[in-house]
C-alpha cells in the first residue's frame, strides 16, 4: 500500500517543525507536502479580516494540493478555517481547518469546565471563542477560560523546548485544579505536550497531534 500524502498548508514558518512533530508521533506513515504562503496573517490583518481575495487566495492554495495529488489537505491556520469549511464538501479528499479535530475532540468529552493555554493574548481570546462557538452549536454547555501563558512565545520563538515545557506545565498544573480538559491553543506549543501532559491528570489538547491522528483514521478507513 502505497503511503498517503497530507498536504500542509501553513501561514507562518512556525508552524511547519510542530506539524512535522505531531504528524511523526500520531501518523509517521503519512508524506507531508508543506505549501507556504507567509503572508496570509499579514495581510488579513491589514485588510481588517477575510477578505474575498484572501478566501480565493486559500482556495487557491487548497485547490493546488489536490490537482497536486494530495489525499488530505490539512490547514494549520485557524484564521482561515471558514474556508476549509467553505470548500470541504466540494472536494474529492478530506480537507481540515486547523483546530476542527481537537474541537471535535472536545465536543466528544462533553468537559464543563476548560482551559486554553496560549502564547499570545489574542491567540488565546480567538481559540476561546470559537471553541465555545464550536460547542455551543454542538449543544455541549462549558465554561472557558482563557489563559496567557507569558514567556512562552518567546520560548517556542527561540526553539527552547525546556524552557517552553516549563512555563506551560506549570500553567497547566494550575489550571488542572479546576478544568476538566487543557487545550492548546497554537501549533507552536505542540511540541510541549508530552511534558505537559506528565504533570496533569487531565487531557491536554493539540491541535496538530489530533488532526495527524484523525487524517490517520480517515485514510487508513478508504484504503481498506
Amino acid at each position: 500500500m502505497s503511503r498517503p500524502t497530507v498536504a500542509l498548508i501553513h501561514a507562518s514558518q512556525a508552524s511547519l517543525a510542530p506539524a512535522d512533530a505531531a504528524f511523526g508521533d500520531e501518523f509517521p506513515e503519512a508524506k507531508l507536502w508543506h505549501l507556504l504562503d507567509n503572508r496570509l496573517v499579514s495581510d488579513a490583518e491589514a485588510a481588517g479580516g477575510l477578505t474575498e481575495e484572501l478566501r480565493a487566495r486559500m482556495s487557491t492554495l487548497i485547490q493546488y494540493a489536490v490537482d497536486g495529488g494530495a489525499d488530505a489537505v490539512q490547514l494549520s491556520c485557524s484564521m482561515y478555517g471558514p474556508v476549509a469549511h467553505d470548500v470541504a464538501a466540494h472536494q474529492p479528499v478530506t480537507v481540515l481547518a486547523s483546530d476542527q479535530a481537537m474541537f471535535d475532540h472536545v465536543v466528544a468529552l462533553r468537559p464543563g469546565r476548560i482551559t486554553v493555554l496560549a502564547s499570545l493574548g489574542q491567540a488565546a481570546a480567538d481559540s476561546a471563542q470559537r471553541l465555545g462557538d464550536w460547542l455551543a452549536a454542538a449543544g455541549v454547555a462549558s465554561e472557558i477560560e482563557p489563559v496567557l501563558v507569558r514567556g512562552a512565545a518567546a520560548a517556542a520563538s527561540a526553539g527552547d523546548l525546556d524552557e517552553l515545557t516549563r512555563l506551560m506545565a506549570a500553567e497547566a498544573v494550575t489550571a488542572a485544579r479546576s478544568a476538566e480538559v487543557i487545550v492548546l491553543a497554537q501549533y507552536s506549543l505542540a511540541p510541549a505536550l508530552a511534558g505537559i501532559a506528565a504533570v496533569v491528570d487531565v487531557p491536554v489538547l493539540s491541535a496538530p497531534h489530533l488532526a495527524a491522528g484523525s487524517l490517520a483514521s480517515r485514510l487508513t478507513e478508504r484504503v481498506s
